[in-house]
């Protein structure tokens, strides 16, 4: 006759080894950095994943993404807060769709002043109106999936490989970056029309509005958080480049 603490340990036995990732089930991801977050020891591995550091988190490594992620429900929070700012950019996105539509479907006023059936004009607007549709579709596709990549759930199989988190990334990244670039073509399509005129108070209205609109734009750009922190790690870069070589002086 078998032992019954035999038995239990026969068919506990293959439980434990086929946990996968956590072999204690109090163990997350969250608690301790992984190990596939670690930098490769490969050369080519090595820098290309210290590019996608520097491009996605602005770090040289993944720990302060990890430090991030494991306060609390951050990563439900900002998928939350990503979600919802996606929703306003559909919506402002709509806008540069119409925008772009009725200005190719209808024809200037002032042919001699402001064309902007010129060809290159022209051009510019129907990649911003691709751009645009395309745009609204990726936005419509991430925020219908976005329930379940909120879920921390999908965290546990994002981190399961090094190179998941960079793809998570890059996915939400670009319904933001094709917003961005339909809306530089609209704007490189007024550009055209304006300065290609052919009288030079539209010109010079067009100078006027650019540079007060460009100097708002910089204003706005020395206040916020991206630009200290962006300053604070060239200043940073410096320090260290300087550092050794006045060390040796």
């Amino acid at each position: 006759m078998s032992n019954p603490s035999q038995d239990i340990r026969v068919v506990s036995g293959p439980s434990t080894q086929s946990s996968g990732l956590h072999t204690d089930p109090d163990e997350s991801f969250f608690n301790k950095f992984p190990r596939n977050w670690k930098v490769p020891e490969s050369f080519i591995s090595r820098h290309m994943f210290k590019l996608c550091c520097l491009i996605f988190t602005w770090r040289s490594d993944l720990h302060w993404l990890h430090n991030l992620l494991a306060e609390g429900n951050t990563w439900e929070e900002l998928h939350r807060q990503y979600l919802t700012q996606l929703n306003q950019v559909s919506i402002v996105q709509g806008l540069v769709l119409t925008t772009t539509a009725v200005f190719i479907s209808s024809n200037p006023p002032l042919r001699a002043d402001v064309n902007y059936t010129s060809q290159a004009s022209y051009a510019c607007l129907a990649e911003s109106l691709v751009f645009s549709l395309f745009g609204l579709l990726f936005q419509l596709r991430i925020s219908a999936a976005g329930f379940l990549f909120q879920k921390r759930s999908a965290a546990e199989i994002i981190i399961e490989r090094r190179w998941r988190i960079f793809w998570h990334l890059l996915g939400l990244a670009v319904p933001i970056v094709i917003f961005g670039i339909s809306v530089v073509l609209l704007l490189i399509a007024i550009v055209l029309t304006g300065f290609a005129s052919n009288s030079d108070s539209v010109k010079l209205y067009l100078s006027i509005t650019f540079a007060f609109l460009s100097a708002c734009h910089l204003v706005s750009i020395l206040g916020s958080p991206f630009y200290h922190h962006l300053s604070n790690l060239f200043i940073s870069i410096l320090r260290n480049a300087i550092g050794p070589k006045a060390g040796e002086h």
